[in-house]
């Protein structure tokens, strides 16, 4: 079942596109996936990692300035030892590029409004 490895420290850094490494801690994992309606969170943890280096959006939060969303679409899921259809189509994973951490994760059937957001061009680049 993927999941993630959580260091010494309780937290899993994560690469992303345009924010660095970002963290995500065992705490939150657990309280993101405690609802019984997230019951196949863990089984998808890796669409979370994909969609920070590979995401098909990336928007402005339109509720907090300093808050980053990744979304990334995929056309099946893991529920156990079972690939489904998705329901769903895209996972979206919000960042804080304040704090460097992982605020949630959700599936949605497309992304939400938002301003795209646009990497800093450094040094003529």
């Amino acid at each position: 079942m993927p999941n993630f490895t959580f260091n010494e420290n309780n937290r899993v850094e994560l690469p992303t596109k345009h924010h660095g490494v970002v963290s995500l801690s065992k705490t939150k994992w657990e309280e993101i996936c405690q609802q019984p309606e997230r019951f196949y969170y863990q089984d998808n943890a890796e669409k979370i990692s994909t969609a920070l280096v590979n995401p098909d959006y990336v928007r402005h939060s339109h509720n907090y300035n300093d808050q980053i969303v990744y979304y990334k679409k995929f056309d099946t899921f893991q529920l156990g030892n079972k690939t489904m259809n998705s329901f769903v189509k895209y996972w979206a994973v919000i960042i804080d590029c304040k704090t460097k951490r992982i605020c949630t994760v959700y599936p949605t059937p497309k992304p939400k409004a938002g301003k795209e957001y646009k990497a800093e061009v450094k040094d003529g680049k």
